[in-house]
């Protein structure tokens, strides 16, 4: 493997980041792509990698980033042009003759989706399918861990945690373990090829567990507070800009709160896939949010507090985004019959039990003879 080199794309990212951290931890030479040189890409650098800086939708930078790597990790964008990108990365791979793809995607992975960015997931998927002896596996995570933990400023100073669940339950992992899966597969390809595994942390959480959680490691008591989606989408658009979620992204997100109240994220959960392939436990919730909560928004001081007064005012008065009219205006395209992932028959089979008897899910992978027919 220390002859092997790995292109990662999104390496100053948080699941990126961890990939290529986690690579260089075990000598394997590594290719960071990033977007620009800064302070992330220059502690990669720093850390070993190979840095090159590209454009991921120019086929041109693209090819000369993949040329001379043996592997490659793919992280999509959040963007309306993500499979651009994808299919960039699928010719750039099988010119230079790529001999394993990883790619992250989304265990709602489905195309009858509302959400685009959902529907491209399950495209990409299909895409490093159809490529002809390159090793392809799928990391299909669910709700991350890394979702509630943004809200942990509002927990330290409020005390609770607005977080639409419809009594729904999660096995959220963390950055760090999706990225463990992600490393495992790249590692051992071949015995990896045509699986999709979704990491999860090791037991499936209520709201209020997860809120109890984000309390123990604040010292403090936090209260989960179900509110309704479209009041998580106006606290979308206050927080947006501070936590990189744009409209596109945004216009995604609110299509996934309905399958938190139909149970899709309790569908085959958790699953064993971190033990799997990376050989270790997954983290639990509490020990994942005990890292995010050093920060100096996490301090109890009286301004902290006063901006997180202020944030939840704004919440109250800010419209939501007009996302219908965002989806028209940027001509997104819409199945016919748009279904959420748990209503939809073909995300059903492709998620149905790989091996019952141990309790092991994941992405039945599915010959592409029989994609019509499925499709159809």
């Amino acid at each position: 493997m220390t002859n092997t080199r790995v292109l990662v794309t999104g390496a100053t990212g948080k699941i990126g980041g961890a990939v290529a951290a986690q690579l260089l931890e075990k000598g394997v030479p590594t290719r960071a792509l990033v977007h620009r040189d800064d302070g992330r890409s220059a502690r990669l650098r720093a850390k070993g990698a190979e840095v090159v800086i590209a454009d991921i939708f120019d086929i041109q930078q693209v090819a000369a980033a993949v040329d001379g790597v043996d592997r490659l990790f793919f992280n999509p964008p959040w963007h309306p042009h993500a499979l651009d990108s994808a299919v960039a990365f699928a010719v750039a791979a099988r010119r230079s003759g790529v001999e394993a793809v990883v790619a992250l995607g989304q265990w709602l992975a489905s195309p009858e989706h509302p959400s685009l960015m959902t529907r491209h997931a399950w495209l990409t998927d299909k895409l490093f399918e159809l490529l002809p002896d390159t090793a392809h596996v799928a990391v299909d995570p669910g709700y991350f861990a890394d979702g509630y933990l943004n809200l942990v400023p509002m927990a330290a100073q409020l005390g609770v945690l607005p977080v639409p669940t419809g009594g729904g339950r999660n096995a959220p992992p963390s950055n760090e373990d999706i990225a463990r899966v992600a490393v495992g597969a790249l590692l051992d390809p071949n015995r990896h090829d045509g699986r999709a595994y979704r990491p999860t942390g090791p037991t499936l959480l209520t709201g209020a567990e997860i809120a109890d959680a984000i309390g123990e490691a604040l010292g403090r008591r936090v209260r989960h507070i179900d509110i309704p989606p479209r009041m998580f989408m106006k606290a979308l658009r206050v927080n947006g800009k501070r936590l990189g979620f744009d409209q596109f992204f945004q216009s995604g997100m609110r299509h996934y709160g309905p399958e938190y109240a139909l149970g899709t994220w309790e569908v085959g959960g958790p699953t064993t896939h971190v033990r799997d392939v990376a050989g270790v436990e997954p983290e639990d919730f509490l020990t994942i949010a005990r890292r995010y909560v050093g920060g100096p928004e996490s301090r109890r001081t009286a301004g902290n507090f006063m901006r997180q007064v202020w944030n939840m005012m704004l919440i109250g008065v800010t419209p939501m985004h007009r996302l219908d009219r965002f989806d028209r205006l940027q001509q997104h395209p819409q199945p016919a019959h748009p279904r959420f992932s748990s209503q939809s028959a073909i995300w059903r089979h492709e998620h149905a039990p790989v091996d019952p008897s141990d309790g092991r899910y994941g992405v039945i992978q599915t010959h592409p003879a029989s994609l019509s027919q499925q499709v159809g």
